[in-house]
């Protein structure tokens, strides 16, 4: 593990390459990384650089060359490091209108989620077509891939199809910890979680749309093994819920400003 002194010395541009284009000695840029590189940062041969491959390598390098649309890299080092919380968190924020998911996507992955899945619910705002749909779950992919660079991240993030509400509380396994964060629920503070969850490290965290889900919605999720909770007297946008969400879960029992949980005891 790296020293604070030894990561403030890395290189502060990152790019993320496929797996299968980061090699013992030579990465391979290209695509949108590759313009970026070359027309936004104006990175030249013989700059050092990082390059990561999302499933928990990350290496110092140096420009090599540019070979027509292709960046060569050449790998100087492995960092040997990670950033990835012990916390496996999954958002699923409800569909709302305008850019709100794309704000999501980008403040989530810098708070350590590793699975996003938007969902549609009865009040949801802001209904796609098929089309539609695939391109947002595309758009949120290259943010997801944007924000991993900018935030240090060493593993992707897993941006999920758009699912109905219905589809996705079925999905929760038994040793996850389904959180459903809307208004008019359990009175008690989220801070609470962790007395009554000491032992979590898997959590699914819901969040209701503008108009906040059914009655009918919030039974069914407990049905599925989620437990409501609010998050304060105040009411939050639903973006902004969201982002506060994850980041109540990172500080309860990730690497967000305290030591995560011990794991349960097996004897």
């Amino acid at each position: 593990m790296l020293s604070t002194a030894e990561t403030a010395s890395l290189p502060k541009v990152r790019f993320y390459v496929e797996p299968d284009k980061l090699g013992d000695d030579r990465a391979i840029i290209t695509g949108s990384a590759f313009h970026h590189l070359k027309n936004v940062r104006r990175i030249e041969p013989g700059d050092e650089l990082i390059v990561f491959d999302g499933a928990g390598r990350e290496c110092v390098g140096v420009l090599e060359t540019f070979q027509g649309d292709t960046a060569v890299v050449r790998v100087l080092s492995d960092t040997d490091r990670s950033t990835e919380s012990a916390l496996e968190l999954t958002l699923a924020p409800c569909l709302a209108k305008g850019k709100k998911i794309d704000l999501v996507v980008e403040k989530a992955i810098e708070i350590g989620v590793d699975r996003i899945c938007v969902i549609t619910s009865k009040r949801s705002v802001g209904r796609l077509s098929a089309e539609s749909a695939l391109g947002r779950v595309e758009r949120w992919r290259r943010i997801a891939v944007s924000a991993s660079e900018q935030s240090g991240r060493t593993a992707m993030p897993v941006v999920e199809r758009i699912r109905s509400l219905e589809e996705f509380v079925a999905t929760k396994r038994e040793d996850t910890l389904g959180i459903v964060f809307t208004s008019g629920a359990d009175p008690d503070p989220p801070a609470t979680l962790r007395q009554r969850y000491p032992h979590t490290n898997k959590v699914i965290c819901m969040i209701g749309p503008e108009g906040g889900l059914t009655p009918e919605e919030i039974a069914l999720c407990r049905e599925h093994g989620f437990h409501d909770v609010g998050l304060g007297p105040r009411t939050l946008r639903t973006e902004t819920a969201a982002i506060v969400a994850a980041a109540i879960c990172q500080h309860l029992w990730g690497d967000l400003g305290r030591q995560p949980p011990e794991p349960p005891y097996i004897p």
